[in-house]
């Protein structure tokens, strides 16, 4: 298996690797998502209503509600080294 070992590349090209795949979903990807119909209309929708997407916040949700007792019966987070 003598051209098969894994490629190894250094640190700064996989930096510059990912930093260059941010880039194209950014600046490529994303806008030309944005004039697909469903995206379009909603964002036509929201300009229509005079929203302001950076003016929207968690605070301004309504509270989900709590948990039933039950879930903490099933559902172990930290369990016992025991």
């Amino acid at each position: 298996m003598t051209g098969l070992a894994p490629l190894r590349r250094s640190p700064a090209a996989r930096l510059a690797a990912a930093a260059a795949l941010t880039a194209l979903v950014w600046c490529g990807l994303l806008p030309w998502v944005l004039e697909l119909g469903p995206v379009a209309r909603h964002v036509a929708l929201m300009e229509a209503r005079r929203v302001d997407p950076s003016a929207m916040y968690y605070t301004e949700l309504e509270r989900l509600p709590l948990r039933p007792a039950w879930v903490d019966d099933v559902l172990v987070l930290w369990p016992s080294p025991w």
